[in-house]
């Protein structure tokens, strides 16, 4: 989702001196009127200090009772192509509503789209043009509103729209921070495709459009799991156990997903192949159920101090060890997802900038500059601990719904095998699986897995199991 465009680096152009110069003058007057803030808010942007004038900005957004003129709004986009939306968040909604930024748009479509006003939402997205550098955001966005009012046909479209935007707008932007996020939106769009013709119960064309995620997409490997899924419910079992086996190589070491072990517990037991599902069971308790206790009582201690989650995170980053051992598994995963990866980017850059000022020659705007930063720093920090807490949060629920679908699985294991003698035709010295149980389709190829993962091999792996049902 479009949260910022940001720049790996600052760099102070030959007349932005001049730009920061002038600013000072004005500042230095004394009492300044709007308009002079105004100018020194221009004339900052110009300069290279987009973190810094940020409270400025909100300030005289807030301060000015009409909507900004065509140079203010042009800024604004400046400042939010490097910042981010997020800083702008908090702003009232009658304040945003004056705007006529295609990213404050953006904002409040975000926050309606939050508080359930689905229309409304889709309203400000659709007063923002498709030549504005955010739209392939605002398609993913128009998207995913549609999805969740049940409207799948326009979702499709929606999330077509948004690949192709992105595609577009990948050939005509120069930075590669630019270019991976773009392309990480389209991927994200080519899911929603994918996830719009599964709500559908098209799961044959679900199953082939997510197969058009490159390997190589930031996205693709949380895709897995719901490509496994897919599998699933084509009852092609033993590629639902290939794609979840991935998950067991190396590379995805930062990957935390309890239910994984559930989707396969539950393949084992519609292939009636009982044991192996008790065994995923039992593992599954033994390995996570006191840890899953531990992450409880941790949680409730910590409660919301959104700081000392953001000195966790740190100190993981640092590889220091975690209080309790769990932790260390799911803040890897935490620390690799995109919006958390966007949210340390813009903090190390807002720092970037403080370290910019410092070398400026001693001034009052100079000072108010770097408590700016500072504090849009603090919030940055807040907001990542509140996000890494959220996540901590997320995952214990996932492991407590993983709980519970384990012990359904133990239940209908035990009622099935009471309505049958439990046979298994393995005999010692030869082969459970065979070729002729493998299913593909057109984009699915068949080699041999010879106990190594390889990238090229991630993800096409696939049983081949008897069912003993």
């Amino acid at each position: 989702m479009f949260s910022k465009i940001l720049l790996a680096s600052l760099f102070i152009l030959p007349n932005a001196w001049s730009s920061y110069e002038s600013a000072d003058r004005t500042y230095g007057k004394g009492s300044i009127s709007l308009s002079g803030y105004r100018r020194t808010i221009i004339e900052l942007v110009d300069s290279g200090y987009y973190y810094s004038v940020v409270p400025w900005m909100k300030d005289y957004i807030v301060k000015n009772n009409k909507p900004l003129d065509s140079e203010m709004e042009e800024t604004l986009d400046k400042i939010l192509y490097h910042t981010g939306v997020k800083t702008f968040e908090s702003l009232p909604e009658e304040i945003l509503r004056r705007a006529r930024s295609g990213n404050i748009k953006y904002v409040l479509a975000k926050r309606l789209f939050k508080r359930g006003h689905h229309k409304e939402a889709l309203r400000e997205l659709a007063s923002i043009n498709a030549d504005h550098m955010a739209y392939p955001f605002v398609a993913n966005l128009k998207a995913t509103i549609y999805s969740h009012l049940n409207n799948t046909q326009e979702a499709e479209t929606q999330f077509k729209d948004c690949v192709r935007s992105s595609e577009r707008r990948i050939g005509k932007v120069e930075s590669a921070t630019q270019k991976d996020q773009l392309a990480t939106n389209r991927d994200y769009c080519t899911a929603g495709i994918a996830r719009v013709q599964f709500a559908r119960d098209d799961y044959k064309k679900s199953e082939l459009t997510y197969l058009d995620i490159p390997k190589e997409s930031f996205v693709w490997p949380e895709i897995l799991f719901e490509e496994a899924w897919t599998s699933y419910y084509l009852k092609n079992y033993n590629r639902t156990l290939g794609k979840l086996i991935s998950y067991k190589a190396p590379v995805f070491d930062f990957i935390f997903k309890p239910e994984a072990e559930v989707l396969k517990a539950l393949s084992y037991m519609k292939m009636c192949l009982y044991e192996d599902a008790n065994k995923t069971v039992d593992n599954f308790y033994n390995e996570l159920l006191k840890p899953s206790r531990d992450l409880r009582k941790f949680l409730l201690s910590r409660g919301k101090d959104y700081r000392y989650y953001y000195t966790l995170m740190a100190d993981h980053e640092d590889n220091k060890p975690a209080p309790i051992d769990i932790l260390d598994n799911i803040l890897k995963s935490i620390r690799k997802d995109a919006a958390y990866i966007e949210m340390k980017s813009a903090l190390m850059a807002s720092i970037g900038e403080y370290n910019q000022l410092r070398k400026r020659p001693k001034s009052s705007m100079t000072s108010s500059l770097i408590k700016n930063v500072r504090t849009l720093a603090d919030e940055y920090r807040t907001t990542l601990g509140a996000y890494v807490r959220a996540g901590l949060v997320s995952k214990y629920a996932e492991l407590y719904s993983s709980f519970q679908g384990m012990s359904y699985i133990k239940l209908e294991v035990l009622a099935q095998r009471k309505e049958r003698l439990y046979q298994s035709d393995i005999v010692q010295g030869k082969k459970r699986g065979d070729v002729k149980y493998i299913e593909r389709n057109d984009k699915q190829y068949f080699w041999t897995f010879n106990g190594e993962f390889w990238a090229d091999e991630l993800g096409d792996y696939v049983f081949a199991l008897r069912s003993e049902c």
